[in-house]
């Protein structure tokens, strides 16, 4: 690599470092200065001016559209997750493992919602489980509501960071259902636990939702294990 190109990089890794801590002042949709206005403020070509845009866009901090140019985007993770979720698919990890990561997390936003949950969290998670219960188990309905409980759960945590993981393993979890070996949900046993995983957070009790919460993921395994091995036996 040569040296004006090793110079490059490092100006559009400057303009966008000082870009990047302004945006995080201003107001999403917010336009920014043109690329012609940026190179002469910077006393840099537009070509580093170009290359910043784009280390911006992959930090999801800015959106670029013809005619508009630069605007500030909203920050809600989706290109962590959309990297978090290539990594899952990528890995060597088995659904064993990845339901261990899901016992670690889960637990923990379960009893962080029962301390933490707003009326708006209930009742979204009373529409999820009503939803859930009429669904057909064998439809993509069922799974769709049963995630989206979980992704409820994560937010009711009041702990971004957890929704930020959530999204992405179950945007996993549905493919490798839809894919591999099929739902685990036992459909009566999910709508029930769910329900007093719900009851646990609406009672405001962390120890009970915990506890409810490794009771259905702990039953998922098992479920997951004995449908694997009979149709491995097939």
């Amino acid at each position: 690599m040569s040296e004006t190109t090793r110079s490059k990089q490092r100006l559009s890794d400057v303009v966008a470092q000082t870009l990047q801590d302004e945006i995080l002042g201003l107001a999403v949709g917010e336009r920014l200065p043109t690329e012609a206005e940026l190179a002469e403020r910077f006393e840099v070509s537009r070509t580093v001016v170009r290359e910043a845009t784009r280390l911006l866009v992959q930090r999801g901090l800015v959106t670029v559209s013809p005619g508009r140019g630069m605007a500030v985007a909203a920050v809600d993770g989706s290109v962590i997750a959309e990297q978090y979720g290539l990594l899952l698919r990528l890995s060597e990890g088995s659904f064993e493992q990845l339901m261990e990561l899901r016992l670690v997390l889960e637990l923990e936003m379960a009893a962080l919602a029962a301390a933490r949950r707003t009326d708006d969290h209930l009742a979204e998670l009373t529409r999820l489980n009503e939803r859930l219960e009429a669904a057909d188990p064998s439809t993509s309905e069922f799974l769709d509501a049963d995630l989206a409980f979980h992704e409820q759960i994560a937010q009711a945590s009041g702990n971004p960071f957890f929704l930020l993981v959530m999204r992405p393993v179950n945007d996993y979890l549905s493919d490798s259902y839809s894919a591999g070996a099929g739902y685990p949900s036992e459909a009566g046993h999910t709508v029930q636990e769910h329900l007093e995983i719900a009851q646990a957070i609406a009672a405001g009790d962390p120890a009970r939702a915990r506890f409810a919460a490794e009771n259905h993921l702990r039953r998922i395994v098992r479920h997951r294990a004995t449908l694997t091995s009979s149709r491995q036996r097939e």
